[in-house]
């Protein structure tokens, strides 16, 4: 079976990322940024990229449920790259922890010497 070719519209997303004709374009009805989606997202529950609230991709006129239908190999893909993605955040999920820990023992010291400067006067 032959792939076919996307043809790349000659616009650019924000971060710089080709948007292709086949690509779901909408806005976040929460805080209006611009989200762009590959088709097989339509009728997904995501994360708007900006302001990190639930937002149901919507399913564009014309569009067949048989059209999102994959091969297997495909699916096997896409579980493969979610796993990948899924330990990038977790790895990030804990740092941003560490951080947070960092920041609030640094904060306890700081109110502890704001605290004695104050008893002092």
């Amino acid at each position: 079976m032959a792939e076919e070719k996307e043809e790349v519209l000659e616009t650019q997303s924000a971060d710089g990322a080709e948007i292709r004709d086949t690509d779901i374009v909408f806005d976040c009805p929460h805080c209006s940024k611009t989200l762009v989606i590959d088709y097989r997202g339509a009728g997904l529950q995501i994360n708007c990229s900006e302001c990190g609230k639930d937002v149901l991709v919507p399913i564009p006129d014309g569009m067949e449920l048989t059209d999102l239908d994959m091969d297997p190999g495909e699916i096997l893909k896409q579980l493969f790259a979610t796993r990948r993605n899924y330990q990038k955040a977790e790895t990030r999920v804990q740092g941003l922890k560490a951080r947070l820990v960092s920041l609030q023992e640094t904060l306890a010291v700081m109110q502890q010497v704001i605290a004695e400067g104050l008893a002092a006067e």
